[in-house]
């Protein structure tokens, strides 16, 4: 692996306003296992949502409005892609069209290795008929390689160690591809629920039962916990989510009612992004304790009121 933290780099700020393109170059240093600095102090914007019913488009925009993929991809860098993709039911996976974006994106900064560290659902690149035309972007992707590696959580509360995808730690950047949806036990699906998705069934298991095996969604308090001790492992360099069509209920696995609302979210932040598209639910960040939580071991700013959110319509 060429590096384990953050890289050094210059971070352009983009603002469009009245057709006006104004940039400021800022230089960020990232150290793998310090809390992300504060987006509102370089000017940038913390979360970016895009609304409009080219999702592909949307995602490509948020990743411009985030600085650009050069940003987050070197050329010869390997991209591990953690997507929320492993169900059958409509809104109960990211949408196959903004996986494709980032795959797009990648590509075109010089990736050298693309893998999915969480295999998608039989059948799910053949959701949309954009997966059906652009076969090329998904042929050379690597698939999960199903090895785990025993990590130890400096900082953990209810987690200390937890076994974790091997692959995580042998991709260069690492992209975290979640869906907006509705939970059953912690309400709210995001990227930092997103992150179990590394992990083996044994290690999940821990964080619904822990030591008291009360039940699947008896200790909430314990689970989300351990969800945002799992996200001390290794923060994501950029956060995408699905916000088009999800469900709001019967979570995560659906089938469930549908919102559409026809947004893609970018943010740096796991748990500003969490914090700003548990809202499309009717949930409060305050009312979803993983985000709490996440916030309290420094990996995001959760107050609506103190991120600067940009919203643009294609």
């Amino acid at each position: 692996m060429k590096k384990l933290g953050r890289r050094l780099f210059i971070k352009k700020a983009t603002l469009l306003g009245a057709g006006t393109l104004l940039g400021e170059s800022l230089v960020w240093k990232f150290i793998k296992g310090s809390p992300q600095p504060a987006l509102a102090a370089t000017g940038t914007s913390d979360v970016v949502a895009v609304k409009g019913k080219d999702y592909f488009a949307s995602a490509i925009r948020v990743v411009e409005q985030l600085g650009g993929i050069e940003s987050f991809v070197k050329r010869g860098d390997r991209v591990g892609l953690l997507v929320n993709s492993p169900f059958k039911n409509l809104g109960a996976s990211a949408n196959p069209d903004i996986v494709l974006a980032a795959i797009q994106l990648c590509h075109d900064a010089g990736a050298k290795e693309i893998r999915y560290l969480k295999d998608p659902h039989r059948g799910y690149w053949g959701r949309t008929e954009l997966s059906r035309k652009r076969t090329e972007l998904t042929k050379d992707l690597t698939y999960e390689s199903g090895g785990h590696v025993k990590k130890e959580i400096p900082g953990g509360v209810k987690l200390e160690d937890a076994k974790v995808s091997r692959a995580l730690f042998d991709c260069d950047t690492f992209i975290n591809i979640s869906i907006t949806k509705h939970h059953k036990g912690v309400h709210f699906t995001g990227a930092l629920k997103n992150m179990m998705g590394l992990c083996p069934f044994t290690t999940n298991s821990y964080f619904h039962f822990g030591t008291l095996k009360l039940g699947w969604y008896k200790d909430i308090d314990h689970l989300s916990q351990c969800i945002a001790d799992l996200n001390l492992v290794r923060k994501p360099d950029l956060c995408i989510s699905d916000a088009t069509n999800f469900i709001t209920d019967n979570g995560p696995w659906g089938p469930g009612p549908l919102k559409r609302h026809d947004s893609v979210v970018g943010s740096l932040s796991p748990v500003s992004i969490d914090a700003y598209c548990c809202q499309l639910l009717g949930l409060k960040p305050e009312e979803v304790l993983m985000i709490q939580k996440a916030a309290r071991h420094g990996l995001g700013e959760m107050d609506p009121k103190k991120l600067q959110i940009k919203t643009l319509t294609l």
